[in-house]
């Protein structure tokens, strides 16, 4: 004889019904948080892209090469004495605001640069395997092995710092880690059922890659790119702390924390400002990138 499940009580369901509600708020409360983190991030980006882009029309801002204080003078209410000024009496703020031209051109032309020939690459490697896979992945796994702020110091001391040298090394530099992830997805990609079908209807190879492959190739790329990003912008500030990056009078962050370091002991306010861009611009990227990463998670698994 088989026993009757026994019926809860009302105060046990009454106590399980409220753990669910409790549970679920707080389910809530935690994805508002993350959106709004997520939204704060986006703002910031934008607001800094367009600040860099459009800095000599902001009313008010100083040119970064012009006096407009006195040595190190603290912050003041002003739009130029915001951030205060440096040893020369330029104004800090303004030189954020030019100097995020230099970072972020270099992160995203070193950006376009590895993502344009690493996806060319890795879908080529990734498709037709053999040979091409075999020197993609020398490629990538000799990068990979060496440190890469080694390999353009000696780039940049054997040609001389420059914006150009700098973005082109870092652009050649990052090839082989989109083309490893683009080499992944078309194998994973390859033996699907669309990709099948078209091979079936008689769909040429060149078609198949850009028009079959490639558009479920480009969620998981568009994800990686921030984080990638955000790794440039520090190295670029690496490299011009080191005295390597982006010669002067172009203002850069990573430039205007290597001038200050002299006289950091008396005035520790003049590295506040390129130290807090850098952070803020480096965490909401990598944000950014997990934003789209947990979107990219959702809608596989709903697939």
């Amino acid at each position: 004889m088989i026993a009757e499940p026994r019926a809860q009580p009302p105060q046990a369901r009454g106590t399980l019904r409220g753990d669910a509600v409790a549970a679920h708020r707080s389910r809530s409360q935690r994805l508002g948080a993350a959106q709004l983190l997520d939204w704060l991030a986006v703002t910031y980006l934008v607001l800094v892209v367009l600040a860099a882009l459009a800095a000599e029309y902001l009313p008010g801002l100083a040119a970064p090469t012009a006096s407009v204080g006195e040595f190190s003078q603290a912050p003041t209410l002003t739009v130029n004495g915001l951030l205060g000024t440096d040893a020369l009496g330029r104004s800090i703020f303004s030189r954020v605001i030019y100097g995020a031209r230099a970072s972020l051109a270099v992160a995203c032309i070193a950006t376009a640069i590895s993502l344009t020939l690493g996806l060319a690459l890795g879908m080529l490697a990734g498709f037709y395997r053999g040979l091409i896979e075999r020197i993609v992945d020398l490629y990538a796994n000799t990068v990979a092995s060496l440190p890469p702020i080694l390999l353009i110091l000696g780039l940049v001391a054997a040609t001389g710092p420059s914006l150009f040298t700098i973005t082109a090394s870092l652009g050649i530099l990052g090839i082989g880690t989109y083309a490893r992830i683009t080499k992944g997805g078309v194998i994973a990609q390859a033996e699907r059922e669309y990709v099948l079908a078209a091979r079936a209807l008689g769909a040429k190879d060149s078609r198949i890659l850009t028009l079959e492959l490639l558009p479920n190739l480009l969620p998981t790329l568009t994800s990686v790119v921030p984080p990638l990003m955000a790794g440039l912008i520090v190295t670029e500030g690496s490299l011009s702390f080191l005295g390597y990056g982006i010669p002067p009078p172009t203002p850069s962050w990573g430039g205007m924390i290597a001038g200050s370091t002299d006289l950091l002991n008396r005035f520790p306010l003049l590295i506040f400002g390129p130290i807090l861009a850098i952070v803020l611009t480096v965490f909401s990227l990598n944000t950014v990138g997990d934003r789209l990463a947990r979107r990219i998670s959702l809608r596989e698994g709903q697939l």
